[in-house]
């Protein structure tokens, strides 16, 4: 038993493919087994302990059955198996994709791809993590069907506009990451000069080709599905704006798309706030990547070629634009740094083409900038996570201590609970934080790494009911079920999800507010800022 197999791996697997796996396997688990190993969930997190990752709603037709191989339960330990799993077997395609044969570039480019820090902030949403790996894995197969090296047979096409349809109804972040590996390989491709002129073009005119009708499928499937199921796009992220253009929304779009590009790689302005390292680190990365590829165009010879140059300038203008497509996709999109996974590429672009381009010493100098980086990126990502571990234990402890006092207070007949105001805590994170050096300033663009989990009532109501089931003693007398809990319109609500808890409504909330008993309170966590009036507990956390 299982002889074919072993010798299927001696004889058949490449050992660039073996190096690109393991890579990924070693350098993954070495970053990431602090958030593999523990459960300490964000505001997404707490909706999501189970689901069914049905977000047709938001696009994501294909989510849940991407999500499918870890169960409907958030299981960070399963979930991050898988996710490994999937970015390994892409390292291996982009070794194909590129033809690297060095054993170092090979490892460099598998520790860039796990441990970037758009990798890292998916592993904050881990609930969907192994479907975002399977998407980006799915973007990454798209081109390498169609390489210029094979041809690209027609069964090939349709076969890669599958794989962009299924990666951007699973995320639709992922479609720049198909579209940046389809530049970054074309560049390389010009650069080698092995074809004529005419070959070039063809396959750019294929790649179109290709992506639109990936993404028409996808956007035709998403509107059948929708029909089907009697559901209206949702208003998160732009969503039910896909498709709305217009010669202002495209400006605007290119504008965004050049400031965060040159923002991703700052972080901040170092003018007014200084340098970390990340930024210094930014900084030589852009005027490394600037050399080198100034350096492969000089001694490639292309510039002979004025199609080719063309070609050249329109590959390396388009890049900024690519990594942030969904601008001009969905006019209402705010980027999170987890839709970011595409820029990664050029950095492996930058020591593919060190390799094949410049001399000794700049391939070790390029060798220990990517080593910097990814060293860097490994220690944000776990000051990240020991940041989300601290914010769970704070919230949790809090949570803890608010449900003891409010049973304290409940005489048998409350009825609802009244949150007043807001709550913070001491690991709130504030915009100063996100400047200062010595505190979230350093961690490039996971600064906005989370927020107290119990900073606003919906969050506070699922923390008591989720974690410690939470109800009022007239309900367990009366063996009834809480009301059904109407979350805020700006909640990350799965669909179909519903929460019980006997919230005070709207009306009551104000006119608690502004009556003499509640103004004679005290503030959380005083002892007299919770209170039972009428059939009301009231906390009272703020002024406002």
């Amino acid at each position: 038993m299982g002889e074919n197999i072993i010798s299927f791996y001696r004889e058949k697997v490449k050992k660039e493919w073996k190096i690109a796996f393991f890579s990924v396997v070693i350098v993954g688990f070495l970053v990431h087994t602090y958030k593999f190993t523990n459960y300490f969930p964000n505001h997404d997190g707490l909706f999501n302990f189970w689901s069914t990752q049905n977000m047709v709603a938001s696009g994501r037709w294909f989510l849940a059955p991407a999500c499918a191989l870890s169960s409907c339960f958030d299981l960070p330990w399963i979930v991050g198996i898988l996710s490994i799993v999937f970015m390994a077997l892409t390292a291996v395609f982009l070794t194909e994709i590129f033809e690297m044969k060095n054993p170092c570039l090979i490892a460099l480019s598998s520790g860039l791809l796990v441990s970037f820090p758009a990798i890292t902030e998916t592993m904050f949403f881990e609930f969907t993590a192994d479907g975002y790996m399977l998407a980006m894995l799915l973007s990454t197969i798209a081109v390498y069907l169609t390489r210029m090296t094979k041809g690209v047979h027609w069964k090939n096409g349709i076969a890669a506009a599958g794989c962009i349809c299924l990666a951007c109804a699973v995320y639709q972040a992922y479609v720049s990451f198909a579209f940046i590996l389809a530049v970054c390989y074309f560049l390389c491709e010009l650069l080698e000069n092995r074809y004529k002129t005419g070959a070039y073009w063809k396959w750019v005119a294929c790649q179109a080709g290709i992506f639109t009708a990936g993404l028409a499928l996808y956007f035709g499937i998403w509107q059948l599905i929708m029909k089907l199921s009697g559901i209206t796009p949702a208003s998160y992220e732009g969503i039910s704006s896909i498709g709305a253009f217009s010669a202002g929304t495209l400006l605007t779009a290119a504008k965004q798309c050049i400031k965060s590009f040159i923002w991703f790689f700052l972080e901040r302005n170092p003018a007014l706030y200084g340098f970390s390292l990340y930024g210094i680190l930014g900084i030589a990365f852009a005027a490394a990547f600037i050399a080198v590829c100034a350096a492969a165009f000089h001694f490639s010879g292309i510039r002979k070629h004025p199609s080719m140059v063309f070609l050249f300038l329109l590959c390396v203008v388009s890049l900024p634009f690519g990594c942030y497509l969904c601008y001009f996709i969905s006019p209402g999109v705010e980027y999170f740094t987890r839709m970011l996974q595409a820029i990664v590429l050029l950095y492996i672009l930058l020591g593919v083409l060190c390799e094949r381009w410049t001399s000794a010493i700049c391939k070790n100098l390029i060798l220990l900038l990517l080593t910097a980086v990814i060293a860097n990126n490994a220690v944000m990502a776990n000051v990240c996570y020991a940041y989300l571990n601290r914010c769970h234990e704070q919230s949790l402890a809090t949570a803890t201590e608010l449900s003891t006092r409010i049973h304290l207070e409940d005489d048998g007949t409350a009825e609802n609970v009244a949150f007043l105001g807001s709550i913070g805590g001491n690991w709130t994170v504030t915009e100063e934080d996100t400047m200062d050096s010595s505190k979230l300033g350093t961690l490039g663009p996971l600064k906005m790494v989370n927020y107290s989990l119990l900073s606003d009532r919906d969050l506070i109501v699922l923390f008591l009911n989720r974690y410690l089931d939470f109800t009022l003693e007239y309900y367990r007398a009366h063996d009834e079920d809480p009301p059904v809990y109407q979350f805020s319109p700006t909640a990350p609500v799965p669909q179909g999800y519903t929460l019980r808890f006997p919230i005070a409504d709207q009306e009551t909330t104000e006119t608690l507010s502004g009556s003499e008993a509640v103004q004679q309170m005290g503030l959380w966590p005083g002892r007299d800022s919770v209170r039972q009036i009428g059939k009301t507990i009231v906390v009272r956390f703020s002024e406002s």
